[in-house]
């Protein structure tokens, strides 16, 4: 999930992410909005902002033999481990910007997104490229935080407190997203029809901060910061989110709520 200015990752992060990230946090976002989109087998799916591929593998599970599903991120690393993912699956990946994809009209049945709208830099064109790619009664959906979580907030201030302010508010910008009412709004400008917000919560499961805090950083874009830190700061940062946090601590770990927008429309 990524695009040339808002969330690149470098040398290892990428193998963290699909590690770390993505069974604890985006794996689980992704089957929920899979529930939401309904692919039938057959279907032609074009997964946008793909990253290392976990919605674009369900797509292609649920679009079977018969259909077929296309990756597409800016990110050459994270595609990489996308296509070493899913090896001996038929998904065509495709590195691409979000507003200029080189493909034909009306080719797919369904263009989805998780957690990459809220990075695209040229959001009306970029939709308006994903309408133009849609078959005619084809639909949209755009995964993306409602805001900020427990854990989130917690982190972002340590990072602040322990780093810098300039490197805290690149790490909140992953969080700062379109409200409902404009994701419905820019749908809509772009040509959608039937649009409607949907809001999806979960109770995360992580490690406790003082295990998942260094493998959470290490998959960001801020990775390099947070890794130059002495051990004493690393340890008061990784603290400070543990006594932020501790109403949330369950025995090992922190379970908190967090929430998402899935924004849908039809062509």
């Amino acid at each position: 999930m990524s695009d040339k200015k808002g969330f690149q990752l470098t040398d290892s992060a990428p193998k963290i992410y699909e590690n770390v990230m993505v069974p604890l946090w985006f794996g689980r976002w992704a089957e929920a909005l899979l529930e939401l989109v309904a692919i039938q087998p057959g279907e032609a799916v074009l997964d946008v902002a793909c990253g290392t591929g976990v919605t674009t593998r369900l797509a292609d599970a649920a679009a079977g033999k018969s259909g077929h599903v296309t990756g597409l991120d800016i990110s050459a690393p994270m595609l990489a481990v996308a296509r070493d993912l899913a090896a001996n699956s038929a998904i065509t990946w495709i590195e691409s910007d979000v507003s200029d994809i080189d493909l034909k009209s009306h080719s797919f049945n369904s263009v989805i997104s998780q957690h990459g709208y809220h990075y695209f830099p040229d959001k009306p064109r970029a939709l308006i490229e994903f309408h133009r790619l849609l078959a005619p009664k084809g639909r949209i959906a755009i995964s993306i935080w409602e805001g900020h979580s427990a854990y989130t907030l917690a982190l972002c201030s340590a990072v602040e407190k322990h780093i810098s302010s300039e490197i805290a508010n690149k790490q909140r910008g992953q969080r700062e997203t379109p409200s409902a009412e404009e994701l419905a709004t820019a749908l809509t400008d772009a040509g959608f029809n039937n649009v409607s917000v949907q809001t999806q919560t979960l109770d995360i499961c992580v490690p406790a901060p003082r295990n998942f805090v260094t493998l959470h950083l290490g998959s960001m874009p801020i990775a390099a910061a947070f890794i130059g830190l002495s051990d004493i700061k690393k340890d008061r940062l990784i603290s400070d989110v543990e006594e932020a946090l501790s109403g949330f601590t369950q025995g090992n770990q922190l379970v908190y709520p967090d929430s998402v927008n899935v924004a849908i429309g039809y062509k």
